[in-house]
């Protein structure tokens, strides 16, 4: 230990704290900013693609109907895919359609990332749960690649990119259907 005072060594760490401090407030400014951004994108992605409406009910005299609205998640991804700020990319959907934005710390998101998302999106959106969690239904290698179309992407690009979510076991693909595997909310 050297020999400066310690209300010197406590001034330089006041000072150093107060730097800290300031610094914190600045990066907790820019990223409130860039969620902001974020949820703006999101926000227009929603508008763009949508919610798929359904009856889900009527009374027995015919005078009330429920409805149920789900977001489709995975034109959800698409829309978001094309309106995301270069460099971010939807990460993960979640059931309670909560979603992850990821910053992939390039200046332009790579398109493979993008596919990769839409894939899980639909993926997501075609898996069924019974009451405990578990897997009751997957969709087939063929609806995904076929809904992958519909939303804007090659087929190749797409089949190629599902492999490649195999091979980093993000999904499984046995008897030509699609299941999630140990990484898929991972990547």
């Amino acid at each position: 230990m050297d020999d400066t005072p310690l209300h010197e060594r406590m001034e330089a760490h006041d000072r150093a704290a107060s730097e800290a401090k300031k610094a914190a407030q600045k990066r907790d400014k820019a990223a409130s900013a860039i969620g902001r951004r974020l949820s703006a994108s999101v926000a227009d992605a929603v508008e763009r693609a949508g919610a798929n409406v359904e009856v889900a009910g009527r009374s027995a005299d015919g005078h009330r109907y429920r409805f149920t609205a789900r977001l489709d998640r995975a034109a959800l991804v698409a829309a978001l895919t094309e309106s995301l700020p270069d460099g971010f990319v939807v990460s993960h959907v979640n059931n309670d359609g909560t979603l992850s934005i990821e910053w992939t710390g390039d200046d332009r998101t790579p398109s493979k990332r993008q596919h990769g998302a839409i894939l899980k999106a639909i993926i997501a959106e075609e898996l069924v749960l019974d009451d405990d969690g578990l897997v009751e239904s997957v969709p087939t290698r063929e609806r995904v690649l076929r809904r992958a179309t519909e939303l804007g992407l090659d087929e190749t690009d797409a089949a190629e990119r599902l492999r490649r979510l195999a091979s980093l076991d993000v999904v499984d693909l046995a008897d030509d259907r699609v299941y999630p595997d140990d990484n898929f909310s991972r990547y």
